[in-house]
């Protein structure tokens, strides 16, 4: 299967990107984007007409190069005042749907495996709902700083930055993991990078109903939906392609919710009983939920009141019209351009320009590069941070953040 750098690496691949509105030239990109075609999250974010220019990721506790050439490719286009970049942290996933979300990159795991952060038991419940345990931790920077000392590797300042980093993680108190992964990710990037980019919390985009729209607009085409994602699937398999993404059942539906009892995520499916539909399922714990989806026009808007739901891989379609053009990475790359097809021929709408980091081509997979945010840190002699504009749009501090337990 071809990778999103084989198809980087070579002509033809780049120009199937290009079919498919993904692009490598970032002149290219920019050359073709618009406003947004719905302003609501435009007005939301005081844009004064610029257009904007969305990535994203869930929100780690240590980062790698893929994902900081996102960032840093947001920050090229801070010096434009024809756009406005920001990054979109995603609270929503289950807390295992990625080990940095709960893990260090570096240390490399011992024989007592990985750096942890966070119980082993929360790996289905979304970050925003993951309660921390402080004694685990203070045990985590803690062998961290043990690291540190036995490497036998002399870094210069590393005593002092790593007291700055411990005392994020020296907490009196439980604290929710995404959160938590806020204030480190905050740290990191501001001083190691010295650019934050401007934040936006998907649960609280999702609770003030800035997609709602779009989401309605997906459910009542979701017959369609189904059938083009899935061809789309089954096409760039045949090209020997990965789309990073599986084939969608009839049932589907693009939405998760939190069990009340336990906190554990579930997908939602549908189901159609007479002229009702509804969005339906059941916990492990034995709880089970149905949401009146509605009759002949479907709408969220019984599960939209809980503040407990989500939505899957299908984001960036709800995204797409609002904002001007999403920064894409290694596995969005290939499924966005499925999203694309859907987009297409089921809403009738056209996708918004996909731009890859033209570091994604080159970055390095060999096993002696440490790919890590945090080794980054400690191994780089520190430079003045550059200061970094204050954000203009619901800051999301982590006071701020909306988490129920």
């Amino acid at each position: 299967m071809r990778s999103l750098t084989d198809l980087m690496r070579s002509p033809d691949g780049r120009e199937f990107l290009r079919s498919s509105g993904v692009y490598v030239d970032a002149q290219e990109f920019k050359d073709r984007l618009r406003a947004p075609a719905r302003t609501k999250l435009a007005d939301s974010l005081d844009s004064e007409g610029r257009k904007l220019i969305c990535s994203g990721q869930q929100l780690y506790v240590d980062y790698r190069q893929s994902v900081l050439s996102k960032i840093l490719t947001l920050k090229e286009f801070e010096q434009d005042p024809e756009f406005l970049p920001f990054f979109l942290w995603v609270d929503t996933d289950r807390s295992g749907s990625d080990n940095l979300i709960t893990k260090f990159a570096w240390p490399k795991p011992s024989k007592k495996g990985p750096v942890r952060i966070a119980p082993s038991k929360t790996r289905d419940i979304e970050s925003r709902y993951v309660r921390l345990d402080p004694s685990q931790l203070r045990s985590a920077i803690d062998k961290l700083g043990t690291h540190l000392r036995e490497s036998g590797v002399h870094r210069e300042g590393a005593k002092l930055k790593y007291q700055k980093l411990r005392a994020i993680f020296i907490q009196e108190k439980p604290e929710i993991l995404s959160r938590f992964n806020y204030r480190v990710s905050s740290f990191l990037l501001e001083n190691h990078l010295g650019y934050f980019p401007r934040s936006v919390i998907l649960s609280e985009t999702l609770n003030r109903g800035l997609l709602a729209d779009e989401i309605n607009l997906l459910l009542n085409n979701i017959n369609g939906v189904v059938r083009v994602f899935n061809e789309s699937v089954h096409s760039h398999l045949a090209l020997g392609i990965d789309p990073k993404v599986e084939p969608r059942k009839a049932d589907y539906l693009p939405l998760f919710y939190s069990c009340d009892v336990d906190d554990q995520r579930l997908r939602l499916h549908h189901k159609v009983e007479g002229d009702d539909h509804f969005a339906v399922g059941r916990c492990r714990c034995g709880e089970e939920y149905r949401f009146f989806l509605g009759t002949k026009i479907l709408s969220i808007e019984q599960i939209a009141r809980t503040d407990r739901w989500s939505v899957d891989v299908l984001l960036p379609a709800f995204l797409n019209n609002l904002v001007s053009g999403l920064v894409a990475g290694r596995s969005s790359g290939l499924y966005m351009m499925v999203i694309n097809e859907v987009l297409r021929q089921v809403l009738g709408v056209s996708p918004v320009p996909i731009l890859l980091p033209a570091e994604l081509e080159h970055l390095a997979s060999s096993p002696e590069i440490t790919d890590s945010l945090l080794y980054d840190y400690f191994n780089t002699e520190e430079q003045a941070p550059t200061p970094t504009r204050s954000l203009r749009m619901p800051e999301p501090h982590p006071s701020s953040m909306e988490t129920r337990s």
